[in-house]
């Protein structure tokens, strides 16, 4: 862990549960001075990420949002299956330095809905 001031630190988080304790273990074991939730983070940003992807389901259940969200999951769906158009999408990011690609949509991943939107929003 390269971390070597611990003034610009309002929060850790991270996608993965196991990296977050892991992580949130060697932070509070370097800085123990700043203050981590209990049970060494397992407890205050897991829930707080729950509650964002709570809030963002609930917003995807109006017509609108479901809507957006259906148009969206086309794109990615096209670029993704279309074998010439997706080559033609991938020569179009290397050349404005666009690393990601376009992420599919999955019920079991809680943040699958944000990773694919951000994706998209990139690919502009």
């Amino acid at each position: 862990m390269d971390l070597t001031d611990d003034q610009n630190f309002i929060g850790l988080t991270a996608g993965n549960p196991t990296v977050m304790q892991s992580f949130c273990s060697k932070f509070q074991d370097k800085f123990y001075w700043v203050l981590v939730s209990s049970l060494r983070c397992r407890q205050t940003f897991p829930c707080f990420l729950h509650g964002i992807n709570t809030i963002i389901s609930e917003i995807c259940s109006y017509p609108f949002m479901k809507k957006v969200v259906a148009s969206v999951t086309r794109i990615v769906t096209f670029f993704n299956s279309s074998h010439y158009w997706g080559g033609q999408r991938k020569e179009m990011v290397k050349t404005q330095g666009i690393t990601t690609s376009l992420k599919q949509n999955c019920k079991s991943r809680w943040y699958a809905l944000t990773l694919m939107t951000l994706s998209v929003l990139q690919h502009r």
